[in-house]
């Protein structure tokens, strides 16, 4: 039976990371802010023409981040529930308050709920979006009323993107890293610039990214003295040396990517009555996730889809479901349903996509989609 993985990460042959390694290791210089992680955050810098910082994860960097702009235990932060719970866990962790907001039709965050829940709360410090699978949401709106709100309270509103998914993506030509306050990166396995673990701020305010350089390191401004509130949230040379291989790298598989997405959704689309999401021609878009939504007639066979297509030999997964609200742990800040959130979130399916993937394996799981809906739907 063919087998179709949902990610194939994008990692150096050994050999072209081999020599670095071996310095590394002979000179024992293996952290605390060597060459590569300079290196890394100055291409990186370069690339999205603004100041990085690394970190130890993009989760470290959402908690530090938001720490760094200023948020205060028990201040509310907007986010879509229709998102990783990490978003909602670095909310916690850094003291804030979640506040859950619907998403819009391409599962990002809905400017109209930002502005309703705006007009409720008062006391909302941070508005965090979220560039879903690496398609960048809708930045101009949620910033013009996250403004007019801040202009009625005559106070700052920060809006901080979690672009976890995003590396790469562009709007309008307008590379993501530069819009908001701050927006934060993982680069973890499953992402498109892969570091292997780790995370990484990027914004125009050098305030911001000094902090968090102090923050990542215990708070530590210089001589073992503590200025600032801070953790051990540091990247290594070795995660460091693979991520500076990887975004060397970068243009050429995302060119590869768009390419190879646009195979997929004209197949998915001329064959299936799966739907496909928004994509529209003025966005670079990291695919890090390839979600399709089951027809809304069918929303109770998404979990025997699955099934099916596992039977089949296609690994995937329901991202994200259930929404953030929903979950166990996060329910008692649900005050109120989320409709849209809810309903899309029970039609999802993650489906394979990587870097590699061949026009044979995506046919696969084409005609593994169609046998589905022939059966199923």
């Amino acid at each position: 039976m063919t087998k179709i993985p949902l990610i194939k990460p994008d990692l150096p042959a050994f050999e072209t990371v081999q020599e670095p390694f071996r310095e590394i290791l002979e000179n024992g210089k293996i952290t605390n802010f060597g060459k590569y992680v300079t290196a890394f955050e100055q291409e990186a810098g370069d690339y999205l023409g603004t100041q990085v910082v690394t970190t130890s994860s993009g989760t470290m960097g959402l908690i530090l981040t938001l720490q760094a702009l200023g948020l205060t235990p028990g201040q509310k932060v907007i986010l879509p529930s229709f998102t990783f719970m990490a978003t909602a866990q670095a909310v916690l962790f850094a003291g804030g308050v979640p506040v859950f907001a619907e998403c819009e039709d391409d599962l990002t965050l809905s400017p109209a709920d930002v502005a309703t829940l705006l007009a409720q709360h008062e006391d909302v410090a941070m508005v965090m979006p979220v560039h879903t699978y690496g398609l960048p949401c809708r930045v101009d709106e949620i910033q013009t009323i996250v403004d007019q709100a801040a202009g009625r309270r005559c106070r700052h509103i920060a809006v901080l993107y979690d672009a976890a998914h995003a590396f790469g993506s562009a709007l309008n030509n307008r590379r993501v890293g530069g819009f908001g306050s701050a927006e934060v990166f993982s680069l973890s396995v499953t992402k498109v610039l892969v570091s292997v673990e780790g995370g990484m701020v990027s914004s125009r305010d050098p305030e911001v990214i000094r902090r968090i350089r102090k923050m990542r390191n215990y708070g530590i401004e210089d001589n073992y003295d503590a200025h600032w509130r801070g953790v051990n949230s540091k990247m290594s040379e070795f995660h460091a040396i693979i991520g500076l291989y990887n975004l060397r790298h970068l243009d050429a598989r995302l060119e590869e990517r768009q390419t190879k997405a646009r195979y997929f959704l004209d197949h998915i689309q001329q064959q299936t009555t799966f739907e496909t999401l928004p994509w529209n021609s003025n966005v670079r878009h990291t695919f890090k996730d390839f979600t399709v939504l089951v027809p809304e007639a069918g929303a109770t066979q998404r979990d025997a889809v699955i099934q099916f297509l596992k039977e089949r030999g296609v690994e995937t997964r329901p991202y994200f479901f259930p929404p953030v609200h929903e979950q166990t742990y996060f329910r008692r800040f649900a005050d109120r349903p989320l409709p849209r959130t809810e309903a899309l979130s029970r039609r999802v399916i993650t489906l394979p996509f990587y870097t590699s993937i061949t026009s044979e394996e995506m046919d696969y799981v084409v005609e593994a989609l169609v046998d589905a809906e022939r059966q199923l739907l």
